[in-house]
């Protein structure tokens, strides 16, 4: 597993719903998953499996839309920045969780 997505993951699991991203300090999480990467903790079987979409709801309008991983993340060496999760949703839905679609994605499931 690249470090690239390992850092990915783990941002992914630690992301608490309802916190928006654009007012964290991301220098901070940066060091700290760079420390854990280091010091082991990040590891493959640490990553998230299901996701939670923020705002889009099922019929009941309570519980958010779940999906679940699909393959591990791709990322890109000439695009750093750049990384897409592919994910299962139903019976015959796909979706990709990306670079530019993450704010609206949690793997943190929220309170009902």
């Amino acid at each position: 597993m690249h470090r690239a997505s390992q850092i990915v993951d783990a941002l992914l699991e630690a992301d608490p719903a309802g916190v928006d991203q654009r007012d964290t300090d991301v220098g901070y999480y940066v060091d700290q998953l760079k420390q854990d990467v280091t010091d082991g903790k990040v590891t493959a079987s640490s990553t998230a499996s299901h996701f939670y979409h923020r705002t889009l709801k099922y019929k009941d309008g309570k519980r958010p839309i779940e999906v679940r991983r699909n393959g591990k993340t791709q990322t890109w060496k000439r695009q750093p920045g750049k990384f897409r999760i592919p994910c299962k949703y139903g019976m015959y839905e796909y979706v990709d969780i990306t670079d530019q679609n993450a704010s609206e994605w949690s793997s943190v499931p929220p309170r009902i």
